[in-house]
């Protein structure tokens, strides 16, 4: 059955379907992800979509003491709280970064808090006019990885590096900036006896938009981030999508998205 429907998902056919026709398909086989022939990323993959009235929502909810945004890593407040207590400061660079709500949140509990801001060019655009508009001086947006301060604090990955096609060469650049942390949440790594590169998925859930992304190989992930003289210090499953699973995959030994910790070897 799911080598039919893998094919039938794989289709222009599909992608071309009414919103909800794919809706009631994926309420049946709840299907996230489905292997493709591709080697590398499609150019211009993954939209720019900018919700302004969910950006704008997230600025008013700094008076809010219980706030809590949707985040793939639920417990990064409490890592940097945790960092922040024992030293002077804390920098943050957010890799795809997307909405503004994660600063507004951090924000609002760190002490001596910078916060680096990195999107694609809509994202950083917008955001930028929402630091001018809101005299936010701890934010920074960056357009150019190079122009990233040196020595970080934290690197932080929210369920996004998966969707950078040439993900390497953006670590090996922030990496020269020697951040002391790693964070990769909410990131999809795969183990097999039959492949050892990454592997493109087309990304099914959220139709009409139609993502492509990275299953990464985790052996050679964990091999580079030590060559780096990164060590993976935590591993975990990340369940913050209860139901996402990889039923219509074979030949696999292991799959699933990791939340991982690396810490700079000095």
């Amino acid at each position: 059955m799911y080598k039919l429907l893998n094919f039938f998902l794989r289709s222009n056919f599909f992608d071309k379907l009414p919103r909800f026709v794919t809706r009631k398909i994926f309420k049946i086989f709840k299907i996230f992800f489905v292997e493709t022939d591709l080697n590398e990323l499609p150019i211009n993959n993954h939209s720019a979509n900018i919700d302004k009235a969910y950006q704008q929502r997230s600025v008013l909810q700094n008076n809010d003491e219980f706030y809590k945004p949707f985040n793939t890593c639920p417990y990064l407040l409490e890592i940097l709280a945790i960092y922040n207590s024992v030293n002077s400061g804390i920098k943050i660079l957010d890799f795809g970064a997307n909405n503004i709500d994660n600063y507004i949140y951090l924000n609002k509990h760190l002490k001596k808090f910078e916060y680096n801001y990195y999107d694609l060019p809509e994202h950083n655009n917008f955001i930028l006019n929402l630091q001018k508009e809101n005299k936010w001086d701890n934010i920074k947006v960056i357009n150019d990885l190079y122009s990233i301060d040196n020595n970080i604090d934290f690197a932080f990955f929210g369920s996004s590096i998966h969707y950078v096609s040439d993900y390497k060469k953006k670590l090996d650049i922030i990496i020269k900036k020697n951040p002391k942390y790693f964070i990769f949440s909410h990131t999809p790594f795969f183990t097999s006896n039959k492949n050892n590169k990454d592997i493109v998925v087309k990304q099914v859930n959220i139709h009409p938009t139609i993502n492509y992304a990275y299953l990464l190989e985790y052996n050679n992930f964990i091999k580079f981030m030590e060559k780096n003289n990164y060590k993976l210090i935590t591993k975990n499953k990340n369940n913050f999508i209860k139901f996402l699973n990889f039923k219509n995959f074979s030949n696999f030994s292991f799959l699933s998205f990791l939340d991982l910790i690396f810490i700079k070897n000095y």
